[in-house]
């Protein structure tokens, strides 16, 4: 039995009746904006073992992700994000013209299940539009239970601070930044979008006043643009932290408005985490070039059981025969008649949107919309099926079975945090708060001793 394992089961163990530490966290700033409030009825426990090896694992995936232009298209990203399926548009305001990729910040974050023989990849968030930062306000709220509070004095837990890391995480990615000097940050959001994400924003300045970082939430308009810099209300701009995603880039003016941005952070005259350029190894249509068969002789023998260990079967959704478990089918007919075992997702979508279960969909209209999405940005993968875990019902009652979402942050080359949902629901296509998923955290364990049975 594993550290982790063997934390959980003392931890029910010692349950006192009618516990229910997530009221702790209803009270806390997480609660009643853009991550709900409904919360999973005990942390989880993980341990710095496994975290390191997860994050060791996923940062070589990340790796093989950044070398996928120059083995299938001899460096151009140009030629690269057209194969995955972005728009003229969103190439545009992305990309170099002559193509060549920029040296990126190493930052995302894995979304995966846990099966029985270990984590499988969903999918591979690239960038800084990150939801899960600031986690650590449910550890803090969570520490408030005296039962836990106990508990984790005992078992010597802790927690990852995700603001701190994200702030580390700056440092290393521009190595000119002074943090002494109260540096001046800018969390950007695009201007349809910044009303809906202003109360996450304010929460996040509060959180890196703490660091000793001067934030403000903006949206792109309202940005200057000097000879020395970028400015908001005449302040100069240190770090922009962009919180808008390629899919809000849809149209020449939207490339115009975001061009100077784009131009400054080049010519060095701010620091932009991230460009949308990250975002071109966080489409789910990457992944799929990973897993497809016709690529396999690009990577060595390491390199495919690193893939073949995350990752799923995952394909771009084309009328064209690919290989599955070692036979050659028709893709549109296969998935047609596999239904119950492949979900359909747009390759660029966040949040859980544009994401069809097949086993949640009627026949007919699962078969009509793989056949609609054949040469469009979408991806066909296997069906994952998590191993649950026990959670007290809601209000301490008896333990009920549930499945999790592991966000699983990789910063730099390794692991830097997590936070997780979690569903009763063993059927669920999607967790996610609009349909009843409840946010949680972890605690690391330490598991330097050997595991029992």
């Amino acid at each position: 039995m594993s550290a982790a394992a063997r934390i959980t089961r003392d931890y029910l163990d010692g349950l006192p009746a009618g516990c229910a530490p997530q009221r702790y966290c209803v009270g806390s700033p997480l609660a009643g904006d853009i991550y709900g409030s409904a919360f999973l009825t005990r942390p989880v426990f993980f341990g710095h073992g496994e975290s390191r090896e997860l994050g060791e694992r996923l940062s070589r995936l990340y790796d093989l992700l950044l070398t996928l232009p120059h083995r299938l298209h001899d460096g151009d990203l140009r030629l690269f994000t057209a194969a995955l399926g972005w728009a003229p548009a969103q190439i545009e305001a992305a990309v170099r013209p002559d193509g060549t990729p920029r040296e990126l910040p190493r930052c995302g974050r894995a979304d995966l299940y846990r099966e029985e023989d270990g984590f499988r990849l969903l999918e591979l968030n690239g960038g800084s539009p990150l939801g899960g930062w600031d986690i650590a306000l449910l550890n803090r709220a969570l520490l408030q239970e005296p039962y836990i509070a106990g508990f984790a004095r005992r078992h010597d837990l802790a927690f990852t601070d995700g603001i701190k890391v994200l702030v580390d995480l700056w440092q290393d990615s521009f190595p000119g930044l002074d943090l002494s000097s109260h540096p001046f940050v800018a969390l950007l959001e695009w201007p349809d979008s910044y009303d809906g994400m202003e109360p996450h924003l304010n929460r996040m300045a509060t959180l890196l006043a703490a660091h000793g970082i001067d934030a403000v939430p903006c949206h792109l308009g309202e940005l200057e643009y000097r000879a020395d810099g970028v400015r908001w209300a005449g302040r100069r701009i240190d770090v922009v932290h962009r919180w808008f995603v390629i899919n809000d880039v849809a149209t020449p003016e939207d490339v115009a408005l975001l061009a100077p941005l784009t131009r400054a952070a080049d010519r060095g005259l701010v620091h932009l985490f991230t460009p949308l350029e990250n975002e071109v190894y966080g489409s789910k249509a990457a992944l799929a070039l990973l897993s497809d068969e016709r690529n396999r002789s690009l990577f060595d023998r390491a390199e495919l059981e690193l893939i073949d260990g995350l990752l799923p079967w995952t394909r771009l959704v084309r009328d064209e025969k690919v290989e599955v478990a070692g036979e050659r089918v028709d893709l549109l007919s296969y998935a047609s008649a596999h239904r119950n075992d492949l979900v359909l997702k747009a390759s660029s979508s966040h949040s859980g949107l544009d994401v069809l279960a097949g086993w949640e969909t009627p026949p007919d209209e699962w078969a009509a919309r793989v056949r609609a999405a054949a040469d469009h940005p979408v991806i066909l993968q296997r069906r994952v099926r998590p191993v649950p875990e026990d959670f007290p019902t809601p209000g301490g009652g008896p333990t009920e079975p549930t499945i999790l979402t592991w966000g699983v942050f990789l910063t730099g080359h390794g692991y830097g945090g997590a936070y997780l949902r979690g569903t009763p629901d063993p059927a669920a296509g999607v967790i996610s708060s609009a349909r009843g998923g409840r946010l949680g955290t972890l605690f690391l364990v330490d598991d330097t001793q050997e595991e029992t049975p």
